[in-house]
């Protein structure tokens, strides 16, 4: 006798069929929105309330803060993969082996061979954003790459969005790398400032991570020029190194619009959500165009 499964109770969804992959960008949505109203609440519970945080607790605060981002990730986006009828494989992977080579190849370099922190955030503006680019960016941009390229590309690209669920999962990594070595240097770290650190890190290399996802992506889909990845590459190196300057200039500024004064954390938060947004409607544009010029080839083609 023929028997059923559970799964053979409920026919497949409309969902189900026309979006076999998870949505990426609703997950990157819901993730930052939450972990940025968690670093304004605190923000707001310890600045504006005066809320005093015990002593004995803020360390625990602090490494729940740098954790909250991986779990938000693991919870919203990893576990969403597997309720579509194609998941996306090897993230978890992906984020692990960033985070093994920032720690062991990425730190070591910048901090103990370029040794920027002794010369490069005294130095003029223009030469701080070169440097940082030159180096910071160079560095951070070319491990993601080469995650991304030994791991997942091609084999585990099905569309132009997996490089980007893979560019967030590199960019994740390294922010994680970036927010334990914060509080490794800055202990004990105040909980708030810990809470800004860790979005300002999530925003930038999630930002660099959709740019460099994003170019593998066209490099595998459209066949762009030759020099395509490069110019990417270069890309994510300039945002790199223009971001690190502008943020740390906007958190130590006294900046006043319209004679009201905001607080100087704010400055640098806000510019961390304006980046991320800036770079996620991009490349969501030009993915979307991309998509559209494919589907619209293919069926000038069957005509």
């Amino acid at each position: 006798m023929t028997t059923y499964g559970p799964r053979f109770i409920t026919p497949p969804t409309d969902d189900l069929e026309l979006y076999p992959y998870r949505p990426v960008w609703r997950g990157l949505a819901i993730e930052a929105t939450i972990l940025a109203a968690i670093t304004m609440t605190l923000y707001a519970t310890v600045t504006l309330f005066k809320f005093s945080i015990p002593v004995r607790l803020q360390p625990y605060l602090v490494i729940a803060l740098i954790i909250i981002p991986y779990l938000l990730w693991l919870f919203i986006s990893v576990w969403s993969e597997y309720r579509v009828a194609q998941p996306r494989q090897h993230l978890i992977a992906v984020l692990i082996l960033t985070m093994l080579i920032t720690s062991a190849v990425g730190l070591p370099l910048l901090d103990r061979y370029f040794r920027l922190d002794t010369w490069l955030p005294l130095a003029p503006a223009l030469n701080r954003i070169l440097g940082y680019t030159l180096t910071t960016g160079i560095v951070q941009g070319t491990i993601k790459y080469i995650v991304l390229r030994y791991v997942i590309w091609p084999q585990h690209l099905r569309e132009r969005l997996d490089g980007i669920a893979y560019g967030i999962a590199t960019g994740l990594g390294y922010a994680t790398i970036l927010n334990l070595q914060f509080i490794s240097v800055n202990t004990p770290a105040p909980p708030d400032v810990a809470a800004f650190h860790v979005f300002a890190n999530y925003a930038l290399h999630v930002s660099t991570g959709i740019l460099i996802g994003y170019g593998l992506s066209e490099v595998h889909f459209s066949n762009p020029t030759p020099i395509f990845m490069t110019i990417i590459l270069v890309v994510a190196s300039v945002v790199t190194g223009i971001t690190i300057p502008i943020h740390a200039g906007l958190v130590n500024s006294s900046l006043s619009i319209s004679s009201v004064s905001a607080p100087k954390p704010l400055f640098g938060f806000g510019f961390s959500v304006v980046l991320l947004i800036i770079v996620s409607v991009l490349i969501a544009g030009l993915i979307r165009n991309a998509d559209r010029l494919e589907r619209e080839a293919r069926a000038d083609s069957e005509e």
